[in-house]
Order: C-alpha cells, then sequence, then structure tokens
C-alpha cells in the first residue's frame, strides 16, 4: 500500500494579510490528522501495516465445488497432505505438497476421473510381492529411510489415503532409480533425478494400479519406459 501523502498546496508570497491565514492553517494541520485518523491510520501510530496477503486457493479447488466429487476427493487429498509425515522434506525446492499440487492437482492434463480414480485406490493394488521386496533391500538395504522414498510415500499416501508406514512397508521401491527386477536399482544423488523419480513413481504406480493416461499427463507418453527417459532428462509437463 502507497503511504499516506498530504495533498500538494499553492504557495503564496507571504504579506502581512496573508500571515493570519498561514496561522489559521497550522491551526487546521491536527483536524486534518485527525480526520486522517479517522478514516485511516493516526499519524501518531506511524505507517499503516501492509495488508496481509490473500489466502492462497487450495490446488485444484477449480475442478469443482465443495459439494462435487471431484472437489471433495482434492480437498481431502490436500488435507491429509498437510498432515503428512514428510512433508517438509525438500527436494530440489519442491515439498510433497508443491509437487503434488502443481504436477498433479493443478495440472490441466490430469482429469478429474483420474483424481477420483486416485482416491479409491487401495494398497493391494500398489503392493509389491514380498520376494520383490526383498530384492530391493538385498540392493539398497536402507532404502526406505531415504529422504526420497519418504518424499514420494507423502504424495501417494495424501492422494490415495492409504496409510504411509503401510505403503512404505508394502514397496520400499518407491522413490528408487530403476527397477527392482533389473540390474538398474539405486538412490539418485542429484536432487533433479531424485524429484523427477518420485514423481514418475507417483504416476507410474497410480497407471499400474489401473488409472490410465497418468503417465501421459504429466510425461507426454504413457509407456512405462518411456516415460521413465523423459523423467531422466528433466522432460515432463509440471
Amino acid at each position: 500500500m502507497d503511504p499516506i501523502r498530504s495533498r500538494p498546496r499553492v504557495l503564496t508570497t507571504p504579506t502581512s494579510a496573508a500571515q493570519p491565514q498561514a496561522g489559521t492553517q497550522q491551526a487546521a494541520a491536527p483536524a486534518r490528522a485527525n480526520a486522517v485518523g479517522h478514516t485511516g491510520l493516526s499519524t501518531f501510530q506511524g505507517t499503516a501495516p501492509a495488508r496481509a496477503a490473500a489466502a492462497q486457493a487450495t490446488p485444484g479447488s477449480w475442478r469443482g465445488g465443495p459439494d462435487t466429487e471431484v472437489g471433495k476427493a482434492v480437498r481431502a487429498m490436500w488435507e491429509r497432505m498437510q498432515q503428512m509425515p514428510g512433508n517438509d522434506i525438500s527436494i530440489k525446492g519442491d515439498t510433497p505438497a508443491s509437487l503434488l499440487g502443481r504436477a498433479i492437482l493443478d495440472s490441466k492434463h490430469v482429469t478429474n476421473e483420474q483424481l477420483i480414480a486416485m482416491s479409491k485406490v487401495s494398497l493391494d493394488q500398489l503392493a509389491t510381492d514380498p520376494a520383490t521386496r526383498q530384492k530391493v533391500l538385498d540392493k539398497v538395504p536402507n532404502a526406505r529411510e531415504l529422504p526420497v522414498h519418504k518424499f514420494t510415500v507423502a504424495m501417494l499416501s495424501a492422494a490415495t489415503g492409504i496409510d504411509p508406514r503401510k505403503l512404505s512397508e508394502a514397496c520400499p521401491d518407491l522413490g528408487l532409480t530403476g527397477a527392482p527386477n533389473t540390474p538398474l536399482l539405486y538412490a539418485a544423488s542429484s536432487e533433479r533425478m531424485q524429484r523427477s523419480t518420485a514423481l514418475h513413481d507417483f504416476t507410474d504406480y497410480l497407471r499400474g494400479a489401473g488409472i490410465k493416461g497418468l503417465n501421459k499427463a504429466v510425461w507426454g507418453v504413457e509407456n512405462r519406459i518411456l516415460s521413465a527417459i523423459v523423467s531422466a532428462v528433466g522432460g515432463g509437463r509440471y
């Protein structure tokens, strides 16, 4: 807000006749200050405090009102995210909340139907089998302790409503680059790769759970391998 300024006054050459008028103007100054204080802020209190920033809209709130199915799904996802363990982790300038909000909830390429379907995905649809989990832990023993794993779990748990501890237990490879049943499976060291891996695991796990078109919505291609390549080279629509 611009500070309140007094209006410019026309100056005249003082004369003996004008001197009483100057005194009158000086006497009127407190009245003007009081008038300003009545309508805004008293000059005694200093400059006016900055107005509070407008509350930021919930990502995806433009999709539908609070009573619509998609509106309820988006609001539930966002509320879960605010309470999610790992939401304070930052990777390449993003938290799980900011990445979920920008790349998924606010994305014009992700449909309302896909968001509603996400909210109905169960743990059984995402869980890897015990043998695969063991392969993951043989290659990366501390997989579940990695910040990128917790980051990815937070996003996926907020979207689906699945308990994050159960999701981490069932999918220890979340956040790891590569695939458990291939020679390529590791914890990426660069934050750029960590962030793209977290988002690709989010979209591809949900694709595997039956939400078609989600890889294409975020990466431009639906195929698992091709979308992973796009992710690895820094592509994507987010």
